[in-house]
């Protein structure tokens, strides 16, 4: 057995794609006017792509616009009050009740004067009441002109400020929806696809155009679904095109340059691993197959075995160790082999440089067996890393062990 650092490698085949990918649709309905670009064609950010007619929105927009106008200077009226004669007029009013109401007072204190001396009957009394009151309730009346043709008024202002504010907010809106007939590109890249021609109406959310960006490019790679969780170890990849005979790499990753998307193929079951390439070479385009090595570091002191130790049975992957004389099965879990060692997972902590591991002969075992070394002094092969990386480490194969029948 050995203990080696392992550098922790894979190898992946993807495709390059582009990092940004849009599909522009109609925001508003109408016919098609203008489709001023061909499928190929290279965009700049903010170029104009399509339109829509605009014509029912600009016509939207004026009507608004007038109705808008003609609300403000309602308003404006409305706030400069009463004209003066018609405000002359209820004060008039007003004040000439006021004196019909003063005369009736000083008439009923006279005649009340006259029937007390019995000069006057009681009938003349009550017609100078009645009188009294007919001035009073007049008075009334009139002020209530005066104050609700004022109240009317604020009242007006109002009701006309709300619905001026409900105009300019559809006066918004028109313009927004009119600002929409024209269909831009968000970023530079290449039309990759026209969804409809000149002349085609549209609704709101038709697909137009199709477009991917032309600066940065991304590795969309799957990997096996053991990788899943160590997706944040990844530190470097090595990249080749085979098609135009390009080599790249991709040097300290970061997790802001990596999404995943687990499950991603439900048939391998793989982890989907895509790496954003700011700096690849000018030369490469979207769709061209890409072969990979990714680096996710390495792991340290991982233990190794011959390959000629590892028995596979039924129930899983083993080896044999010799213990009391005996052959002593522990499973183990057995991943990479290179150079007649293959690296495992002692999960069952029974394997360590004391123990006699059981080569020759390893695949007629069985539990139980009596077992004995065929050399009692062979000549051991010792495989180390390097003596500062493993100082210290039990790194002694053991002595290959033979069944005895």
């Amino acid at each position: 057995m050995v203990y080696k650092n392992v550098a922790d490698e894979v190898r992946a085949v993807g495709n390059l794609q582009a990092s940004q990918r849009v599909t522009l649709s109609a925001e508003v309905a109408g016919a098609v006017t203008h489709i001023k670009v061909e499928e190929g064609q290279q965009v700049k950010a903010g170029e104009l792509l399509a339109s829509v007619d605009p014509r029912g929105y600009s016509l939207e927009v004026n009507r608004l616009e007038a109705d808008l106008a003609a609300a403000n200077k309602s308003i404006e009226k409305a706030q400069k009050g009463l004209r003066p004669e018609e405000k002359d007029q209820l004060t008039a009013a007003v004040a000439s009740a006021q004196s019909d109401l003063e005369l009736a007072q000083k008439n009923i204190a006279r005649v009340r004067d006259l029937v007390q001396q019995k000069v006057l009957s009681q009938s003349e009394l009550d017609r100078e009441t009645n009188n009294l009151r007919q001035a009073q309730e007049n008075l009334r009346v009139q002020q209530s002109a005066l104050s609700a043709s004022t109240q009317a008024r604020v009242e007006d202002i109002e009701t006309l400020q709300l619905q001026a504010e409900a105009i300019h907010q559809q006066l918004g809106t028109a313009r927004l929806q009119l600002a929409k007939v024209d269909i831009k590109a968000p970023f530079d890249g290449v039309v990759i696809m026209k969804s409809v021609e000149k002349g085609t109406y549209v609704k709101s959310g038709d697909p137009i155009l199709e477009m991917i960006g032309s600066s940065t490019l991304k590795a969309v790679l799957e990997l096996p679904q053991a990788y899943r969780n160590s997706l944040g170890k990844l530190r470097s990849a090595n990249f080749f095109v085979k098609d135009l005979g390009i080599h790249f790499k991709r040097e300290n990753i970061t997790p802001e340059w990596v999404r995943a998307i687990p499950d991603a193929d439900i048939f391998s079951g793989g982890v989907q691993l895509q790496i954003d390439l700011p700096a690849a070479p000018k030369s490469l385009f979207p769709g061209l197959t890409l072969e990979s090595q990714l680096n996710f570091g390495v792991r340290k002191n991982v233990l190794h075995v011959p390959a000629v130790a590892l028995v596979i049975t039924e129930k899983g992957k083993v080896v044999y160790i010799r213990k009391d004389g005996l052959a002593h099965l522990v499973p183990v879990k057995a991943e990479k082999e290179k150079d007649g060692l293959v690296e495992v997972d002692d999960f069952t902590h029974q394997l360590n440089s004391k123990v006699e591991l059981i080569l020759r002969g390893s695949g007629a075992v069985f539990p139980g067996a009596s077992v004995f070394p065929i050399d009692p002094n062979p000549k051991t092969h010792v495989e180390k890393d390097s003596a500062k990386e493993l100082k210290g480490k039990e790194t002694d194969s053991k002595k290959p062990l033979n069944l005895k029948s």
